[in-house]
């Protein structure tokens, strides 16, 4: 043949006409995304629900440049296509995948160096909540902050999804878990799920009440910098 044909093939996917809340949410018809070098395609089976998808959902955090505009950073599902060129992976495979968006559809491509195999002890729903905010937990506390047992952690945003998996994994390798949120309901949430000690930053100052802490998971910016370093 003198060429390569592709067909044009549509997918239902999650999306959104214009900017606002839940409401504006609706199914319909996308283009399937073209798989190109470097890259598997999934079947999606779960995704998860994060802050950034409601920002972009509200106008306020544009998807990255040549990225889908589709809501949804992570997926878990059933591998079905395997661009050339791409080891390690084939169809069948249960994969789970951070994306920069698109995982709110029936499929999606992903870059294979950001797709993980799933585990069997992880149910597809388990796992396509995993990349996000198990892996930047992970990466910060224990790969860069090289966290020991009996450390105290101190997490800022204890009851964000970064935040209650630092406490999750934290509890698992026996850290002391030390957490700040913005309402009395949000630490009881937050010591029920595990942390030793939670701190309304709104009415205490955590500085006194976290003094000691070993490592500092601070996603909240330059603003915490001469407190973190202070406790």
């Amino acid at each position: 043949m003198a060429g390569h044909i592709t067909l044009r093939r549509e997918v239902k996917a999650i999306v959104i006409d214009h900017p606002g809340d839940e409401s504006v949410l609706h199914v319909g018809d996308v283009d399937a995304p073209l798989l190109v070098e470097g890259t598997i395609r999934i079947r999606v089976h779960a995704t998860a629900l994060n802050r950034a998808d409601l920002l972009q959902r509200e106008g306020h955090y544009p998807p990255p440049p040549g990225a889908s505009p589709i809501l949804g950073m992570e997926c878990a599902g059933e591998v079905i296509e395997v661009a050339d060129g791409v080891s390690g992976w084939k169809r069948g495979d249960r994969a789970m995948a951070l994306l920069p968006g698109g995982g709110y559809a029936e499929e999606v491509v992903a870059d294979a160096g950001s797709s993980m195999h799933v585990p069997d002890v992880l149910t597809f729903e388990e796992a396509g909540a995993m990349p996000e905010v198990f892996l930047t937990s992970y990466l910060n506390v224990f790969e860069l902050a090289r966290a020991k047992r009996g450390e105290m952690l101190l997490i800022h945003g204890g009851g964000s999804g970064v935040g209650t998996a630092a406490t999750t994994l934290g509890r698992i390798a026996g850290l002391r878990i030390v957490v700040t949120a913005g309402s009395t309901e949000k630490c009881v949430r937050c010591v029920q799920h595990g942390a030793d000690l939670a701190i309304n930053y709104k009415t205490e100052d955590f500085v006194e009440r976290a003094r000691g802490a070993d490592i500092i998971l601070d996603h909240i910016g330059a603003r915490y910098l001469p407190r973190d370093l202070q406790a």
